[in-house]
């Protein structure tokens, strides 16, 4: 997830986010998935304020993040080429944030039980494969993300005083 001005990759981030699951540029937002075909839930929520707690979110984890995004629009993005998503900001300027997830390691064992199968089975046509692939859909990897204004970005403030 990122800014729409902040869009090259930076490997060590990356690295990061393999360790604790998420990991920043200030732009920029890594979340790391342990499974790479099923599709995941992203959430993002935009508060008044810092978020409140949540009694019926059970997370498994969560990290404090900060997202910088000057121009307010946001883009959602997978690994793959595709754009997932995008988003306008309330307003621009930088949010701090959480991210809370859950479902990472039992969509990870799906996807092993998946492969698993496929690799067996011998799927004789494409609806043999799809009904493989439904039977282990039941697990969705879920991600929120709460993003609350704190300030105004510093490129903003840089352009104010000139």
């Amino acid at each position: 997830m990122y800014d729409s001005d902040a869009y090259l990759t930076n490997s060590e981030v990356v690295r990061q986010s393999w360790d604790t699951v998420v990991a920043g540029t200030g732009t920029q937002i890594y979340l790391r998935s342990l499974q790479s075909i099923a599709p995941a839930e992203i959430l993002v929520r935009v508060w008044d304020g810092p978020a409140p707690a949540d009694s019926t979110w059970i997370a498994e984890g969560e990290r404090s993040t900060v997202l910088d995004s000057p121009t307010g629009e946001v883009v959602i993005r997978a690994f793959a080429p595709d754009i997932v998503g995008h988003f306008q900001l309330p307003r621009p300027g930088v949010y701090e944030g959480r991210v809370s997830w859950k479902g990472r390691h039992e969509a990870a064992a799906q996807e092993t039980g998946l492969h698993a199968e496929l690799g067996t089975a011998q799927p004789q046509s494409q609806a043999d494969t799809d009904m493989i692939w439904a039977a282990h859909r039941e697990v969705l990897e879920n991600y929120r993300i709460d993003l609350w204004w704190t300030s105004e970005s510093e490129d903003d403030e840089d352009e104010d005083e000139d």
